[in-house]
């Protein structure tokens, strides 16, 4: 594939997550809200999952080909490049801080994002190399942490105010709507990813700062397009629970990438810069968890303070990545 049809291929495959992504929030809203079980659980457990899916292919892929640092990139890239698009949320938003409309059921998820990203950041600092059955020890740790989360999600509801009345809409054929949609979306992130691959090899800027820049960019597409298409309906706790759901999600994928990984364990095998990158992400979830608490007044505009500082948190993580890459 040459580096023009790549690009050709990423904008259209960015064009078809634009239209079936806003599809699938609108599909996964009334779900939420018809079937009672509430937005916040949707997006950080349902909708999380249908537009983490991408990842999985991405990540089986580069780690059966032994690209490790590729792999990882994607994985904790794409983790920190998911809590800015509250930052952009935030300015299409443009009344102030998002997260002080939002349920404070997400702080369980943005304390487990916490959790996991510091499993992760300890096991790429002094990398164990023990596993079974192919898996590391510490990808069985995050699984259990990540399904003791969803329990304990679970348990919270919405408040009453979260969740207003919708049309009438027939549930099955929402559900349709909602599968159908997810398989667009997963389908032209699959192929985004592999023309987002083509281009990263041309640039020649070494495999962990593509995976957590240009890759982690596009196999997060979904995300940005589902997040952003929720708040522009008010559905502010569907995009949240879709951000940091992702987040926490895609540390299982993880096990997707031992199980393809042929050298050993995954984590043991990857650059430990990688832990620059988990440990950024461990300090954006904590700025949510804070947000959450106690929400942060003010703005420039359209652009509250909140999103700035979410900015430079971000663009100092990639500086960092890049400098020691």
């Amino acid at each position: 594939m040459s580096p023009q049809l790549a690009w050709i291929i990423l904008l259209g495959c960015l064009g078809v997550i634009w239209f079936a992504g806003k599809s699938l929030t609108r599909a996964a809203d009334i779900i939420a809200v018809r079937t009672g079980i509430g937005r916040v659980f949707i997006g950080s457990v349902l909708l999380a999952a249908m537009t983490s899916l991408p990842e999985v292919a991405t990540e089986a892929a580069a780690a059966s080909m032994g690209l490790v640092d590729i792999a990882l990139g994607d994985l904790f890239g794409s983790n920190i490049y998911n809590v800015t698009i509250l930052a952009v949320g935030g300015i299409v938003w443009g009344r102030g801080s998002l997260l002080a409309v939002a349920s404070q059921s997400h702080l369980v998820t943005a304390l487990l994002g916490m959790l996991l990203a510091a499993i992760a950041a300890l096991a790429l600092l002094i990398k164990p190399n023990i596993g079974f059955l192919g898996i590391g020890i510490e990808i069985y740790a995050i699984l259990g942490v990540y399904l003791a989360g969803v329990i304990m999600l679970r348990t919270r509801s919405d408040p009453p105010e979260h969740i207003e009345a919708l049309p009438q809409q027939n549930l099955a054929l929402t559900w349709v709507r909602f599968f159908i949609s997810a398989g667009f979306v997963i389908g032209a992130a699959i192929f985004l990813s592999k023309a987002a691959d083509v281009i990263a090899t041309e640039t020649g800027l070494g495999g962990t700062f593509i995976g957590t820049t240009l890759v982690a960019f596009t196999t997060s597409a979904p995300e940005l397009v589902t997040s952003i298409a929720a708040i522009r309906m008010g559905a502010v706790d569907l995009a949240l629970g879709n951000v940091l759901g992702s987040n926490i999600f895609n540390m299982n994928i993880l096990v997707i990438s031992d199980l393809f990984y042929r050298g050993g364990y995954i984590i043991s095998a990857g650059s430990s810069t990688h832990a620059i990158t988990a440990l950024v992400g461990l300090l954006l979830s904590g700025l949510i968890a804070l947000g959450l608490l106690s929400p942060i007044p003010g703005r420039i505009g359209r652009v509250s303070f909140e999103s700035l500082i979410i900015l430079a948190v971000y663009l100092l993580g990639v500086y960092l990545v890049f400098m020691h890459r």
